[in-house]
Parts: structure tokens; C-alpha cells; sequence
């Protein structure tokens, strides 16, 4: 009797999974912009039972004005970082817009934070995204922090304010975003933060910032006695400030007028002055701002197809560019990894911007900035790549107002061609009147 062979399947590590054993904490962070409305939490687990993929990466994308727990990737790794490209990669769709830092957080806060944005999908009957099953183990137990440990998860959420005008910025924005949990944050004492309960939560489009004097003295300081000798007296550390902002939603637009106190840097008085609608076309004049565009063809379009293989490794800056697809090409918006522009006494959404790459199927290649320094560095950025090799100079041009997007949406194929074709028509009105 032919005797019988007892075969054994050994699963090879390809087949592993996050659940396939036990999960070690390794490291967590969080981005510092809770202020901006937006944060990216990341946590890295160690899987200590598996064979070859032993990392588990996971990512996630938290608004507290509107989706709440928005957005979910991961990434499972072997120990010799295989996935590197990967992971950055994610890091730069999700995260490479908040211009924040990464600040460690704990298991605990981790837990906590994801538990807490879950919350808020459930309670507002928004869908959780991505594969809930691989991040379900974050949601139970419940996670609960005392009041002190919330609030130092929150100062770690935020950055380190140092001007007025970096307060009053973030102030408005919470509240134009009805995100009044945050913006209370920022105040010292009572302030009410929801004036203007007429409105919906709209985005902060521009605002600008200047010193309500005191109509008797032309003086924003006073003096006050600070104890209970009355005979002494000192300035007092409060400052009043005239804000005027332009806020947008649901395709409307409304400049709001209000009036802020300051005690150094704690929102003491929040107050209203007034409150109007404005065009479409008076918005976009005050929001409005030159544009410097340089464009690069191909060297022969036959043989060189840069569109093809132009990536977020092609050169330094585009290398932490946010990548969009678009229907003629691929779009790589480079951002500031800062918050900078919201310590601006004149503030501007768009600001957090330093440049785009527009990269055309076709192999063209457009560079966009909106002041002159920053044309120049993306150009010396190109220039100074693998790809320059590749392509000829063709044209530069400074517009009066924004055009790239005018013509990614026109689906044009060329550059100048579009701008040819623009320019006629502006000659074609002039002649008619």
C-alpha cells in the first residue's frame, strides 16, 4: 500500500496582515495646526509575531469644522523600510498642506484622538472612511483624559503664538468656522465667541488687521492701577484692534467688521461692528493678486515625453508637493512648511502657497508663484534637476490676477496658446467699447 505523504502549507509573509498577532506601540504624532481646523495624526505599530511585514503605518486626516474623521491610509512595512516612498508619499497628500510640525503624542492621546473625531462622525452621521476594520481596535476601550491632560494634548495640537496678530488670525478662523471649542482656547476669561450666529461656518478668505484707537486720546494703551495702591498705576497690557474679513460659504461672501481686545496675547472682548454681503466679483478683487508664470517645452515632444514620467521625485521642492490629478496633467502644489503667513497683519488663505508645478501630459511644463522670489527658486529648482536636460525655456509672464487655474479648467493642451487666446479676447472687448 503506497504509503501517503502529509503536506504542510507554510503561509509566506506576503500573506500577513495588521491583525495577524499582537501590536506594539512604537510612536505616534500629531501636527501642530488644531488651529488651522485640521490635524494629521500618525501612529506606528511593531508586529512582533509576523514574519516579514513586522510595521504597521497608520495615517489619519481629522476636521473639527465639518467632516470630522475624514480620511484613513496605511501602510505595512518589512523591517528593511521597503515602503519608504510609500509613506512618504501619504505623508505629503494628507499632511503636506497643514505646513505644521510633527510633535510626539502618546498611545493614550492617540487613542483618545481618533476615538474623540469618531465621536463627532457619529453624533453629525458622517460615514468613517477608509477600512474601519483596520482601525476598530483604536475605538475600544473608551479612552477619557482629565481636564489637564486634554489640555496639554491641546497645546501640543498647536503652535507656539508670539504676535497679535497670529492670535486674531487664528481667533477668526475658528469662529468664522463655528469651531468654538478651539477658539476658546485662545481667550482669557469669559469671551462670547458666537456673534454672528446668523452665518454658517465659512472659511476665513483674507483679513486685515489694524489699532482701534481710542477716539479721545488717538491712544490704544491706557493706564490703570494693577493693585491696591491707587496712587501708581501702569499701561495696561490690553490693545483693541479693527479686523475687516472676507468669508465664503456655500458660494456667498460676507465682510465682517469686528472689534478684538487683546491682554497680551488672550482674547479678552470679541465685538461685533457689522456685517454685509459682497459679490462674487467684489471678492475675487479683494482676494486678487499678481501671478508669475515661466513655462518649459519639451525638447522634442516625439521623443521625450515628460509628462510620462515627471514624479514627486523629479526635483527637490516637488519632492514634498501635495499631488492632484487633473484631466491634462498632474498639479504639484508646493506649501510653506510653516504657518507663517498667519502672523500677517493683511492675511491671505492662499498664502500658505510658495509654488505649483503644472506638469501637461503632453510633456509642457508651467511654474507658478505668486511673488517673484518664488518663480525665481522654482525655476533654479527645475533648472537644477535631472529633468532640465529635458527641456527648453519658452516663456515668462506676470499677470495682473490668478490664470493657472483658468486654464487647467479650460483643459487646454498649451500654455501660450491660451494666454494668446485670452489676450484676444480682452483686445476684442476693448475694440467693441
Amino acid at each position: 500500500m503506497e504509503k501517503k505523504t502529509k503536506f504542510k502549507v507554510i503561509k509566506g509573509g506576503l500573506s500577513e496582515t495588521a491583525f495577524t498577532g499582537s501590536r506594539q506601540f512604537v510612536s505616534a504624532y500629531v501636527t501642530d495646526t488644531r488651529l488651522m481646523g485640521v490635524v494629521g495624526v500618525y501612529i506606528h505599530w511593531y508586529l512582533p509575531q509576523n514574519t516579514l511585514l513586522k510595521h504597521f503605518h497608520q495615517f489619519f486626516y481629522m476636521d473639527a469644522e465639518e467632516f470630522g474623521f475624514d480620511s484613513y491610509e496605511s501602510v505595512l512595512e518589512s523591517d528593511d523600510g521597503d515602503r519608504y516612498c510609500d509613506i512618504k508619499a501619504i505623508e505629503n497628500k494628507m499632511m503636506g498642506g497643514l505646513g505644521g510640525r510633527k510633535v510626539p503624542i502618546t498611545e493614550k492621546e492617540a487613542r483618545y484622538m481618533v476615538q474623540s473625531y469618531a465621536e463627532l462622525n457619529a453624533r453629525d452621521n458622517l460615514p468613517l472612511p477608509g477600512e474601519r476594520e483596520e482601525y476598530e481596535f483604536l475605538l475600544s476601550p473608551p479612552v477619557h483624559l482629565h481636564r489637564d491632560e486634554e489640555y496639554v494634548l491641546m497645546c501640543k495640537q498647536c503652535p507656539a503664538l508670539k504676535t497679535p496678530y497670529q492670535v486674531i488670525n487664528y481667533f477668526l478662523m475658528r469662529c468664522f468656522g463655528r469651531d468654538f471649542s478651539a477658539a476658546k482656547f485662545l481667550t482669557g476669561g469669559y469671551v462670547r465667541t458666537d456673534i454672528f450666529p446668523e452665518h454658517k461656518g465659512a472659511t476665513l478668505m483674507c483679513n486685515s488687521i489694524d489699532d482701534a484707537n481710542d477716539a479721545d486720546s488717538g491712544s490704544n494703551t491706557g493706564y490703570f492701577s494693577t493693585d491696591d495702591d491707587r496712587d501708581f498705576g501702569t499701561f495696561s497690557t490690553r490693545r483693541a484692534y479693527l479686523c475687516q474679513s472676507l468669508i465664503e460659504y456655500d458660494g456667498k461672501y460676507y465682510i465682517i467688521v469686528t472689534q478684538i481686545t487683546l491682554d497680551r496675547l488672550k482674547v479678552v472682548k470679541y465685538e461685533k461692528i457689522s456685517s454685509f454681503r459682497v459679490s462674487a466679483a467684489e471678492a475675487s478683487m479683494m482676494t486678487s493678486r499678481p501671478e508669475f508664470v515661466t513655462v518649459f517645452d519639451p525638447l522634442d515632444e516625439e521623443e521625450v515625453m515628460v509628462g510620462e514620467f515627471f514624479n514627486s521625485g523629479s526635483t527637490d521642492l516637488v519632492s514634498s508637493a501635495m499631488v492632484t490629478e487633473h484631466s491634462t496633467g498632474r498639479l504639484f502644489m508646493i506649501f510653506y512648511p510653516h504657518n507663517d503667513h498667519v502672523a500677517k497683519k493683511d492675511y491671505r488663505l492662499s498664502d500658505d502657497v510658495m509654488g505649483i508645478y503644472y506638469v501637461l501630459d503632453g510633456g509642457q511644463v508651467i511654474l507658478c508663484a505668486y511673488e517673484r522670489r518664488n518663480i525665481n527658486l522654482l525655476e533654479k529648482d527645475l533648472m537644477s534637476s535631472p529633468v532640465s536636460s529635458m527641456l527648453v525655456p519658452v516663456a515668462k509672464y506676470q499677470f495682473k490676477e490668478p490664470v493657472l487655474y483658468d486654464f487647467i479648467s479650460s483643459e487646454g493642451e498649451d500654455f501660450e496658446e491660451f494666454v494668446d487666446m485670452i489676450s484676444e479676447h480682452e483686445d476684442d472687448g476693448d475694440f467693441d467699447e
